[in-house]
């Protein structure tokens, strides 16, 4: 009897020791995973969100760039406005996150807007991005730090850009306005908990946007958190714990900068409420040890129910995801087009030229290059108007895509007048054939000029060539060329092509 009650005991002791041991060892293997799941999640959120920022900054720094060197190229004349206003017409479509479009001469006062209606003060000498544009020679777009709207008293975030006249000397600045309520709605749509946060910072520290908003918290200078001592310094993206010093919640956090703008988002979701499920999970098996077979039971439901719900969350996440990643693959097609000719834009052309030429390098082809001037253009221009000369440059560029069209050839607009054409796989006497067709297709055209010696629209073309291994690594040589060979081909006359006698 007493072996039997002590085999009994012993048994019943091996159960409670191996079931103790299993539920022990399952309570570390799902702490574990709910762990690598939530920086998984926020990890996806972060890389998403920042490509989300990313469009839609990169979609207002084309916007801006494109309008200032319309700006310097025709000036700031009161007759400028309608033709500014022209363009900019259609972009609150567009760009949804657009708040206002607005020039400042060089006093600081307001040269034109996209909204002209002001709820403060106009002048905007006083404002950081005015300021920064004075004190620094950089023609690249600068973020600045967020501010309340003058147009209609939102917070935006700023876009700005430094105008010079043809001196290079301080002309004042164009500004673009993005508002952050449409970032928050956005960050809004994505379940990060009660607890959770959204934070969008600028290289320097200086916190943009943050979700949940709070007025008190936008503009804060955080480069002295942990964040940027520390973990930026060895990584461009990671994952991290960190009590928040603004409501001193603890939170796993993502984050990501972005390489093109310095921007870091971050994506924290608190650590109590992400470990909930785990806590839940582990109470419910402890109950298994104490009730056995009824508590393995009651895990099992709950254990269930849990993986059902981290799939539906999983399924949500990715369709957000998806949908995210559509309308980035939108603003990035967007981004690459030239907005008056409907040709790739000069960034894409500056993208594209050292990809084609390594191309050709590996295949042991040749690369031709050709840029393509219209000629006097300048006083067709004086003579019809701009808004002819937005039309002339809209017909030359149909007729050169017609002409180039079924090849492999890129064509870009490089800038004013100027086109620019890559020939993939093609030698200098190939491109000869072509510079003479594109030629023979304006002429034939017939646009009239009669301020032009010939009395149409005519262009000049230089051409540069080379075996793509020897090009590899010299594409400025390759536009140096071809710019080179323009100015004969003017000089000789106009209405031609001329060929650089260079040799690589």
């Amino acid at each position: 009897m007493k072996r039997e009650l002590f085999i009994g005991l012993t048994i019943l002791a091996v159960v409670f020791f191996v079931m103790s041991i299993i539920l022990s060892f399952h309570i570390w293997i799902t702490r574990t995973q709910t762990i690598n799941d939530l920086n998984t999640n926020v990890s996806n959120l972060s890389h998403t969100l920042n490509l989300y920022s990313e469009g839609v900054i990169r979609q207002g720094e084309m916007l801006i760039e494109n309008l200032s060197d319309i700006t310097e190229i025709y000036g700031k004349d009161k007759n400028q406005v309608i033709n500014i206003k022209k363009i900019l017409a259609g972009q609150d479509e567009l760009l949804e996150q657009l708040n206002n479009v607005v020039i400042y001469d060089a006093t600081g006062n307001k040269f034109m807007a996209l909204h002209e209606r002001f709820s403060g003060r106009i002048n905007s000498a006083d404002r950081f991005f005015f300021v920064y544009h004075q004190n620094n020679t950089s023609k690249k777009v600068f973020i600045g730090p967020p501010v309340v709207s003058r147009t209609n008293g939102k917070w935006v975030i700023t876009l700005s850009r430094r105008l010079e006249d043809r001196q290079g000397l301080f002309a004042g600045v164009a500004v673009l306005t993005l508002n952050i309520e449409n970032f928050l709605e956005t960050f809004g749509k994505i379940d990060i908990g009660h607890s959770g946060a959204i934070a969008l910072t600028s290289e320097s520290g200086i916190l943009l946007i943050r979700y949940p908003f709070d007025e008190k918290y936008i503009g804060r200078v955080i480069s002295d958190s942990p964040l940027f001592t520390t973990y930026l310094k060895n990584s461009n993206s990671g994952t991290a714990r960190s009590v928040s010093r603004f409501d001193n919640i603890q939170r796993m956090y993502a984050f990501q900068k972005n390489k093109r703008y310095g921007l870091v988002t971050t994506v924290a979701v608190s650590i109590d409420e992400g470990m909930l499920s785990w806590k839940k999970q582990s109470e419910i098996l402890i109950v298994v040890v104490i009730f056995l077979m009824g508590g393995v039971i009651t895990s099992g439901y709950f254990l269930l129910r849990d993986i059902h719900r981290r799939v539906r969350t999983s399924r949500e996440l990715s369709k957000t995801t998806e949908s995210l990643m559509t309308a980035n693959k939108k603003l990035k097609a967007m981004a690459a087009e030239d907005s008056l000719t409907g040709l790739a834009n000069r960034r894409k052309f500056d993208e594209a030229l050292p990809r084609e030429v390594l191309q050709c390098a590996v295949n042991n082809h040749a690369i031709s290059l050709m840029l393509i001037d219209i000629d006097h253009f300048k006083k067709y221009n004086d003579n019809y108007g701009h808004l002819a000369g937005d039309d002339c440059l809209r017909q030359v560029a149909t007729t050169l895509k017609k002409t180039i069209k079924g090849s492999s050839a890129l064509v870009a607009r490089y800038g004013g007048e100027e086109f620019v054409v890559i020939l993939p796989a093609t030698d200098l006497i190939a491109a000869e054939k072509k510079a003479k067709k594109i030629i023979q297709t304006i002429c034939q055209e017939n646009i009239p000029h009669e301020y032009s010696p010939f009395g149409i629209v005519t262009v000049s073309i230089g051409i540069a060539s080379g075996p793509g291994p020897a090009v590899k690594g010299k594409e400025t040589t390759l536009i140096e060329f071809a710019d080179d060979a323009l100015y004969h081909a003017k000089y000789s006359g106009r209405n031609g092509f001329f060929s650089s006698t260079h040799l690589f």
